[in-house]
C-alpha cells in the first residue's frame, strides 16, 4: 500500500531536534530507549536520521503517541506530509473519508473499536484479547481485522505490525445508507446499556430541548462535527487506556410549524 511520506529533510530535522531536546533534558537518553518508547527497531529510526528512508505516516503516530503530543504538536508533525491524492483536500490530512460502499462493507460497531484499540500501548493482535477488550467473539475479531486489512484502513509495516493508515475515519452525515443507520443504531444500543449498566462517573448520557429555528440545522450540524473532532483531540492526550464513543443528538420532537401563517 502506498503511505504518506514527509520531505527527508523535514523529517531529519524533526527528529534531531527531538532527539536533541531529549538528551539535553536527560544526558542518558538515547536513540535505543527512543525506539523502544515508539516501539520500532532502533535501525528503522536510523535510517530515517540518515536520510535513508523517509518517514512514514504510521511512524509519526506512533511517535506522537509515545510521546503523548497534545493536538498543537500534532498538528505540527501532521503538516509536514503530502498526499499527492489529495492535494486540494481542505480537511485535515490525517483524517479518511470513507466511501458508502467501504462504510457498508464494515458497519459493525467493532471494526472503528478496533482501530482505536490500536493507539493503546497494550494493544495486543491477539483476537482473543479483542474479543475480550470489545466483548465480542474471537471469530469476529478475527475477520474484522482481515477485512480492516482488506479495505485498507490497516495496513503492516516493515516489522509486520499492524497500523492505521489514517488517525481518524469519518463519513458524509447527509448522505442516506443502509450501513450507517445500521451503525448507529448500534451505538444507540450501545447507549442504552450504558445507561444501564455503567457507573455514572464512566459516562455522561445528557440533552437539552429547546425550540429552534430550523433553518439553522446546516450551520448547527457543521458546529456540532468541529466540537466532536476538538473533544477527540482533547480526550487522546495522554496515554491511552480505553476506548469511548462520543454522540451527539439534535432530533426533531415535534412537528414543523414552518410554512404555517
Amino acid at each position: 500500500m502506498e503511505t504518506n511520506t514527509i520531505e527527508t529533510s523535514h523529517s531529519q530535522l524533526w527528529l534531531e531536534n527531538l532527539l536533541a531536546e531529549k538528551t539535553k533534558k536527560n544526558p542518558q537518553f538515547s536513540l535505543r530507549a527512543f525506539a523502544k518508547m515508539v516501539d520500532v527497531s532502533p535501525a528503522v529510526l536510523s535510517r530515517v536520521l540518515s536520510g535513508k528512508r523517509k518517514m512514514t505516516f504510521n511512524l509519526a503516530t506512533r511517535i506522537a503517541d509515545a510521546l503523548h503530543m497534545g493536538p498543537m504538536e500534532r498538528e505540527t508533525l501532521y503538516s509536514f506530509f503530502t498526499d499527492p491524492q489529495t492535494v486540494e483536500e481542505k480537511t485535515d490530512r490525517h483524517e479518511k473519508e470513507l466511501s458508502i460502499d467501504c462504510f457498508n462493507a464494515m458497519k459493525e460497531w467493532y471494526h472503528y473499536g478496533i482501530t482505536q484499540l490500536l493507539f493503546m500501548q497494550s494493544f495486543q493482535e491477539d483476537p482473543k484479547w479483542i474479543a475480550k477488550m470489545l466483548s465480542i467473539t474471537e471469530l469476529e475479531a478475527k475477520m474484522a481485522i482481515e477485512r480492516l486489512l482488506r479495505l485498507g484502513i490497516l495496513d503492516r509495516d516493515e516489522e509486520g505490525k499492524l497500523f492505521r493508515t489514517s488517525t481518524h475515519l469519518s463519513t458524509s452525515t447527509d448522505i442516506a445508507s443502509a450501513g450507517i443507520r445500521h451503525f448507529q443504531k448500534q451505538i444507540l444500543e450501545k447507549s442504552i446499556e450504558s445507561l444501564e449498566k455503567d457507573p455514572l462517573l464512566e459516562r455522561d448520557i445528557t440533552s437539552i430541548t429547546v425550540a429552534i429555528n430550523e433553518e439553522r440545522i446546516p450551520e448547527a450540524k457543521k458546529e456540532i462535527m468541529k466540537f466532536r473532532k476538538r473533544m477527540a483531540e482533547f480526550l487522546g492526550e495522554g496515554e491511552k487506556t480505553r476506548v469511548y464513543n462520543l454522540g451527539v443528538h439534535l432530533i426533531p420532537l415535534s412537528k414543523s410549524t414552518k410554512g404555517e401563517v
